[in-house]
């Protein structure tokens, strides 16, 4: 269908249109100099034009392709098959569908290139979101029974950065939920606790008493006990062997006893 022959597209905004496109439009005239990009692709280019020693996307225009392609891209433009797209990385950092197309005239003429640049993914960002998902997952802390205790279930490898951040995240669920009992459990530790780790567990309690809350420790393994102890640390918490003695325990605290119907 000849595009000329549909009313909607007669004195059509072009640039407005193709700005309005979600996708990264670069074109390039026959020997691929830069001579326009859209919206989407300005702010791309702000990104990726300090890796090339650009600053500013404008600088863009006027630049050749093969700057930024190597010879098997080239040979590609140079190709007859078209529309060709391919997956790209660039810098290490961003990775990308890149479709390839001639742009012709009214008559059928060869007058340049576009590209579109699908799918665009900048690998830090990837790994920082990544990273604070994991973080969400590090402690689960969880509400109990009793509205005064909650329960912080460690888990897997606890390691410096780990109880580093899960810190500030109990600290503040403690504030939060005005808890005066954090029962701490290390059933799920996979390994030993070395001496920083401790010493962090250590100064986390006494954060914990300075808010007139009780840090407990339950389900430490015998062989931690016993590195612990090798080791010269003390941690001067109450301790229990279960979750369920440690639960007993805040229940009396607070004046409560369990009764068998």
């Amino acid at each position: 269908m000849n595009a000329s022959s549909i009313k909607m597209f007669e004195n059509i905004q072009v640039i407005k249109l193709l700005d309005s496109i979600g996708e990264s439009l670069i074109f390039a005239d026959k020997e691929l100099y830069i001579t326009w990009f859209n919206k989407p692709a300005q702010d791309l280019l702000q990104l990726i034009g300090p890796y090339v020693g650009i600053q500013q996307p404008e600088e863009f225009i006027g630049k050749s392709l093969s700057q930024f392609h190597g010879q098997k891209q080239h040979d590609i433009l140079m190709g007859e098959v078209f529309p060709h797209s391919a997956n790209i990385k660039l810098f290490n950092r961003f990775s990308a569908r890149i479709v390839v197309d001639r742009v012709l005239n009214n008559d059928g003429e060869f007058t340049g290139f576009v590209l579109t640049w699908k799918d665009v993914t900048d690998y830090q960002k990837e790994l920082s979101s990544h990273r604070e998902m994991l973080k969400s997952l590090y402690t689960p802390i969880i509400e109990t029974a009793l509205e005064s205790a909650i329960l912080v279930a460690l888990t897997g490898n606890l390691t410096e950065e780990r109880i580093q951040y899960s810190k500030d995240a109990i600290l503040v669920a403690c504030g939060e939920k005005k808890a005066e009992y954090i029962i701490f459990d290390f059933t799920g530790i996979a390994k030993d606790i070395d001496d920083m780790v401790a010493f962090h567990l250590d100064q986390l309690a006494d954060a914990l008493k300075l808010m007139g809350s009780e840090a407990i420790f339950v389900g430490l393994n015998p062989i931690i006990i016993q590195n612990m102890i090798e080791k010269g640390l003390n941690i001067r918490v109450k301790t229990f062997q279960s979750f369920r003695q440690g639960i007993a325990y805040v229940w009396e605290k607070k004046g409560y006893e369990l009764v068998k119907k």
